[in-house]
């Protein structure tokens, strides 16, 4: 298995340490919430096409546009899709109205398989890949978040909007690579706190997770007999039927296996989403494969390790749409009475995109070094106008205090 390129650094603290106005937009802003429950959705893809964002923990949202759209279509696995004229959004939002997202009902006809086992069905949706994915270069433009959480506190928040450029599925390019194009952080820091936690790497996440593309870390024929497979009651997106195979370790390794879900069309056989944990059976393991580098005395034990991928298919393409990452582990001292629980998210959504082969990469110069930290390349910010016409993922309310708190802490600069 291909070594996991997001990496934590976790040591010792030693100190503590224009923009350009939106044009005439449309914006949309509101909530979605289950139909039946009235619970808030998260993750939800709202998009006019190419241009969307996602909802945040809490089903709220924020879609700016250069014009009006003829539809906004609101997506989630397992849910029927709902397609809402630029008015009918409109209307909503006056009104304060949340978007309701109905659960996809699967009849039992449709949970037949046609003789495959789950493996069978794995292995003919890599070989489809090739015909599923983008074979031209996509320039992505994305909104990455990366937050940190001692206990209930947030520990430090940093956000940023980046270019993404891919190459075609077919093959790994070394030229794949992300630039930041604008980003901010916020630090709270208390004079208690001995920790500096760090994800190395963040912003490639589109890169170095993206399991459909990088194949060495999951499904290669090599890596791929390491697990068992079973199929699961399929679910619907798009009104689309998805085969869910189950895949769990079966074999035992040197290094960290993983177990989760694989959703995959039925029809075209693409993955449409990747759900999946590091096994957390042999710590030692996760931790040779997360952990960069540690003060000496320091104990850290891994809790979890999550990757999640959400695909989107357009015009008969599937595309990467949204990427979450979240890491949760404790540290504490030998010999000391200190454990500390933290919990590190990164997550990333695509919010347009060009494709095709007059797209460029990145020059190497203005390309994000896998190696360092997302935190330490961009600057400290809070106006509340930062991002202007870019679309980002909300932030939630819990999100909002942790902010407020860090303002008073430090003040309107540093």
């Amino acid at each position: 298995m291909k070594r996991l390129g997001l990496l934590l650094a976790v040591c010792w603290l030693c100190c503590l340490g224009i923009l350009a106005q939106a044009d005439s937009l449309w914006t949309l802003s509101g909530r979605v919430v289950d139909a039946k429950t009235r619970k808030p959705m998260a993750s939800v893809s709202v998009t006019d096409r190419n241009v969307g964002t996602v909802t945040n923990e809490e089903g709220e949202f924020t879609l700016k546009l250069k014009a009006v759209p003829e539809t906004v279509t609101f997506s989630f696995l397992g849910y029927q899709s709902r397609r809402l004229s630029a008015a009918e959004c409109k209307q909503m939002e006056s009104q304060h109205k949340p978007v309701l997202l109905s659960p996809s009902s699967v009849m039992l006809s449709e949970i037949f398989v046609e003789g495959y086992d789950a493996k069978d069905v794995v292995l003919k949706a890599i070989d489809k890949i090739y015909d599923n994915y983008p074979r031209q270069p996509n320039l992505l433009r994305g909104f990455y978040r990366e937050t940190v959480q001692k206990r209930q506190r947030f520990f430090s928040i940093s956000e940023g909007v980046v270019d993404v450029y891919k190459s075609g599925y077919h093959k790994a390019d070394w030229r794949d690579g992300v630039a930041i194009r604008k980003g901010r952080r916020l630090l709270s820091q208390r004079p208690g706190d001995t920790l500096s936690v760090k994800l190395q790497g963040g912003p490639v996440l589109p890169i170095i997770l993206d399991m459909v593309k990088e194949r060495d870390i999951l499904l290669n024929e090599q890596e791929l007999d390491n697990y068992s497979f079973r199929f699961l009651v399929p679910e619907k997106t798009d009104e689309r039927m998805q085969y869910v195979v189950e895949v769990s370790p079966r074999l035992i390794q040197p290094y960290p296996l993983f177990r989760g879900r694989l959703y995959i069309d039925r029809e075209t056989l693409a993955f449409t989403k990747i759900d999946v944990e590091m096994d957390m059976n042999d710590p030692q393991k996760v931790t040779n494969a997360i952990l960069r580098k540690s003060p000496f005395g320091l104990r850290f034990t891994p809790r979890e390790l999550r990757v999640m991928i959400d695909y989107k298919t357009d015009g008969g393409v599937t595309r990467i749409n949204y990427i979450r990452n979240t890491i949760r582990f404790r540290c504490d001292w030998k010999r000391k009475l200190f454990k500390s629980n933290f919990t590190v998210v990164s997550e990333m959504v695509v919010t347009d995109r060009q494709e095709g082969e007059t797209i460029k990469p990145i020059r190497t110069r203005d390309t994000f070094n896998r190696r360092d930290n997302f935190y330490d390349k961009v600057i400290y910010f809070n106006a509340p106008d930062f991002w202007g016409s870019e679309n980002i993922i909300e932030p939630t309310e819990d999100l909002l205090k942790g902010i407020e708190k860090i303002k008073r802490r430090f003040g309107p600069s540093k």
